[in-house]
């Protein structure tokens, strides 16, 4: 009881002295990480594959997947990314991998929420895309293991660590789709019982999806019956 009530009165404390903030212009919040006006001029996905999460000019039919997805079909089921890869939402991703702005995890990681909230039933566990040990030792983390701490605590779903990257591979952004293919062919290995049947993998951006069909591919070989992606943000390749 009294470490609940010393936890309770500092952040009753941090509260007081570092008032919420809006992630993106700063203004002073009641709750949450992001303002109203600036939750509406982000740039949302209006639609998209269901499948590949692509965004696209119109709406598919319900149960159609794009063309893409019917010539080379992932091997993960669908994808929740609500939003494209451009201002201000990009600057915020850069900032939190390379600029070590961790408490951005969690701003971006809410952006998803309700958007998983409606699916969160189809999953059992959450799977952070590993990073390589010595680009993890520079970095000093993993985004895509913060995002996940955050939608953990909203959802419950356990996180699993039953994958490692087994090569340093060459950053993706940058590379074109068939050097990301090849860059990606064998990176990842199962290093434990996966200890789950629906896995959920999660990541910061998803541009041609090669690095979550490798991932996909190694949970699939290693017990998982189904597979998705989370990603917050889609950059259309």
């Amino acid at each position: 009881m009294i470490g609940v009530a010393a936890k309770r009165i500092s952040k009753h404390l941090a509260d007081m002295l570092l008032p919420a903030c809006c992630v993106f212009c700063g203004e002073t919040l009641v709750d949450g990480f992001v303002c109203e006006g600036c939750h509406a001029d982000l740039p949302w996905i209006a639609c998209c594959c269901e499948r590949c999460g692509t965004p696209l000019a119109t709406p598919l039919p319900v149960g159609v997947i794009c063309g893409n997805c019917q010539q080379r079909p992932p091997p993960f089921h669908v994808t929740i990314a609500p939003l494209h890869y451009d201002f201000p939402l990009d600057a915020a991703i850069k900032a939190l991998k390379f600029g070590r702005r961790l408490y951005l995890a969690p701003a971006l990681a809410s952006l998803a929420l309700p958007r998983l909230a409606a699916r969160v039933h189809n999953f059992d566990a959450l799977v952070p895309v590993p990073l390589h040990r010595w680009r993890q030792a520079t970095r000093g983390f993993n985004q895509a293991q913060e995002l996940a701490k955050y939608l953990h605590r909203c959802t419950a779903l356990p996180i699993r660590h039953c994958v490692a990257r087994m090569r340093p591979t060459e950053p993706q952004s940058g590379l074109d789709a068939a050097t990301r293919k090849s860059n990606m062919s064998g990176a990842f290995e199962m290093i434990a019982a996966p200890r789950c049947q629906r896995a959920l993998i999660i990541d910061d951006v998803m541009t041609t999806g090669e690095t979550c069909r490798a991932l996909a591919s190694t949970l699939l070989a290693g017990g998982v019956e189904y597979v998705g992606v989370l990603t917050i943000a889609h950059a259309s390749p």
